[in-house]
């Protein structure tokens, strides 16, 4: 995507923002993002995948809002269904991601601040009827399904880049996980699916989580697998800590499921996605990652 197409369709559609500047951000796999006036965020999805979920975005957004204690994104313009380029537009929520060493620099007070905040945002978006988006009746069976063609994805597209050893590795852990019928026992929900430090947007001035973004991959599965980017991130302390705050239920694998497989093998989307991109530096960043995961069998 280019942005003086994309300009001129804001421009003639919205004549509001013909004043404004225009900038873009394309580091995110789904979405090619414009910023209008450093005020507005305007995402065009890549794929027909992303228009699906974008989509679904609309619909579930709105909804959500209300049921979580921070600022989520709120849609504010919209591309019609019959549209050739599909996009939304919301005003930018304030605040600044917040790193691994910006965490470690809060107060015990405030770290406790944004454990409840985090919290809260899981148990509202956890807690969201599935019947009101979804057609079909979810449970854990779908998970292990999807685990399954994942593994066959890797195996087909990704196991002539690796060598012998993390091919074994790599079949070990998916069967450890899928042959475990104690993994398959919890409650599917709603998912943000991506959620780590570059999406949790922290008020520097007023010391507190103002919101959360990038609902991009939202979906529905094992509510294990949205604290996998906080564990991972600001580690294993501060993810039970928010779990601390957390109303849903805490199954007897929980914690199992995230560092026996999901901290273990989250490089497997990097890597396929570098594939997908056709980017070579990706791809061999993903490899070595997992090649090290293997290597400490963690």
């Amino acid at each position: 995507m280019q942005l003086e197409p994309l300009r001129k369709l804001l421009q003639e559609r919205y004549p509001e923002l013909r004043n404004e500047t225009f900038r873009t951000d394309d580091t995110g796999w789904s979405n090619f993002v414009v910023i209008v006036g450093e005020r507005m965020i305007f995402r065009f999805p890549k794929t027909e995948a992303a228009k699906a979920t974008l989509s679904r975005e609309t619909q579930i957004l709105p909804q959500l809002g209300s049921m979580v204690p921070v600022a989520i994104p709120q849609f504010l313009y919209f591309s019609a269904p019959s549209d050739s380029i599909q996009y939304v537009g919301y005003p930018m929520i304030s605040g600044k991601p917040l790193s691994r060493e910006e965490m470690s620099e809060l107060s015990g007070q405030e770290r406790e601040s944004v454990a409840e905040a985090i919290g809260g945002f899981l148990s509202g978006l956890h807690a969201y009827p599935l019947e009101k988006s979804f057609d079909k009746p979810m449970d854990a069976g779908l998970t292990r399904l999807f685990y399954e063609n994942v593994l066959a994805r890797i195996e087909r597209k990704a196991f002539g880049l690796m060598p012998v050893e993390l091919q074994r590795w790599t079949r070990q852990t998916f069967h450890s996980f899928l042959a475990n019928p104690g993994y398959f026992l919890f409650k599917p929900t709603l998912l943000h699916n991506d959620l780590k430090p570059e999406h949790l947007l922290y008020d520097f001035a007023q010391r507190q989580l103002n919101g959360i973004i990038d609902f991009g991959a939202i979906g529905v599965g094992d509510p294990a697998y949205d604290f996998v980017g906080i564990y991972r991130s600001y580690g294993a302390a501060f993810a039970h800590k928010v779990s601390s705050h957390y109303t849903r239920e805490i199954d007897a694998t929980f914690w199992e499921r995230i560092t026996t497989f999901y901290v273990k093998t989250i490089s497997f989307w990097t890597l396929l996605y570098g594939m997908d991109s056709q980017n070579p530096k990706l791809v061999q960043y993903a490899l070595g990652k997992l090649q090290a995961c293997a290597k400490n069998r963690r």
